[in-house]
């Protein structure tokens, strides 16, 4: 699959026009409200959709900023106009705040807080998900059925041609060169788990091959915005869960993966590479470099009117419960262990820092 996305080369005429178009959109037809109950929280709006090439393109093209590095020759893959844009830095992601701002003067425009963006995809509903906290995910005679793109959705697709051939590309796996049909390396659960799909430690799954490498490098297994109208949030924000990770203002330390332990900006939703688990709008500990640029982070923007104070009160942070393990005779315990050990919840606020 060395193909993935031909390129067209836009005439300046066609760029002039996607730009023309993406700034006669409506404020309505890109932000929804977000009503808080507590009265004492004020209302706010976030992105409909995350920000897609397009919108991008219509942003950097009059001030000559260079495109994602997926857009060879500086344009959007055909047909991903309305896919989210993707390797784009937080840092990046502000200066298109401002630009907005100049489109919406009536309007403020930011990055979300973590707890903003958790209260845009969830409400006060509890739930991991917009929809519930079941992920509501099957796999049944080769059909996958999700409401949001996850790993699982580019699993299913390649097992289509379960005979189509994938090479281990890395140099270092321990299976350097190999060539073996799809199937014999990756398969789904029936309720969307993906076997196969990565091992750090040898470097073999899914990940360490060649084609997941052009599918990558093409931009991803991304989604239009507007699919998967079933797990809209309740204010009716689409793609929280799935697609791609969204920046947050947040900062704080890294839990999870090589960023573990380093102060980043928290990212939210999961993506077209993760688990269905880290879909969730509550995963918590996933954060990238601001400053960095990644295959699978995106934006969502939130805004607010200009007001003479310019002053809002904040979401507040979100409490999660966090597991404890107790030993019989009561002496805490890091882990759990079978038939020794008790379980308690015990609620966490999470600090936000703006």
């Amino acid at each position: 699959m060395k193909n993935i996305s031909k390129i067209t080369t836009l005439s300046l005429t066609m760029v002039a026009f996607i730009v023309n178009t993406i700034c006669a959109q409506s404020f309505s037809d890109q932000f929804v409200r977000v009503q808080p109950t507590d009265n004492e929280v004020d209302d706010y709006f976030v992105g409909k959709f995350a920000v897609t090439n397009a919108e991008w393109q219509a942003f950097i093209v009059p001030q000559g900023i260079s495109a994602p590095s997926y857009w060879p020759g500086g344009n959007i893959p055909e047909g991903r106009e309305r896919h989210p844009v993707l390797w784009v830095s937080a840092e990046e992601a502000e200066s298109y705040c401002q630009w907005l701002q100049q489109k919406y003067p009536d309007y403020t425009f930011a990055l979300p807080t973590e707890a903003e963006w958790e209260f845009a995809a969830v409400g006060k509903t509890g739930y991991d998900y917009p929809w519930g906290s079941d992920a509501g995910v099957t796999y049944k005679d080769g059909v996958l059925t999700s409401r949001f793109n996850f790993n699982a959705v580019i699993a299913a697709k390649m097992l289509e041609t379960p005979d189509m051939p994938v090479t281990f590309y890395k140099e270092l796996s321990s299976r350097y060169s190999e060539t073996v049909p799809v199937s014999t390396v990756i398969s789904i659960t029936a309720n969307g788990g993906v076997n196969g799909w990565i091992n750090h430690n040898d470097y073999t799954g899914f990940v360490y091959t060649d084609v997941f490498r052009d599918i990558n490098d093409a931009g991803g297994y991304t989604c239009a915005v507007d699919d998967y109208p079933d797990g809209v949030s309740p204010w009716g924000a689409y793609n929280m869960c799935g697609n791609c990770w969204e920046w947050t203002s947040t900062v704080k330390e890294a839990q999870n993966g090589a960023e573990k332990g380093q102060m980043v900006n928290v990212i939210k939703g999961g993506s077209w590479y993760a688990t269905k688990a880290s879909c969730k709008a509550t995963f918590q500990g996933e954060g990238r470099k601001g400053n960095g640029r990644y295959a699978t982070v995106g934006i969502r923007i939130v805004a607010r009117p200009v007001s003479s104070s310019g002053i809002y009160q904040p979401v507040p942070p979100v409490a999660h419960p966090k597991k404890r393990y107790y030993s019989l005779d009561g002496k805490p315990r890091r882990r759990p262990m079978r038939g020794v050990n008790i379980e308690q919840e015990e609620s966490i606020s999470r600090k936000i820092i703006r």
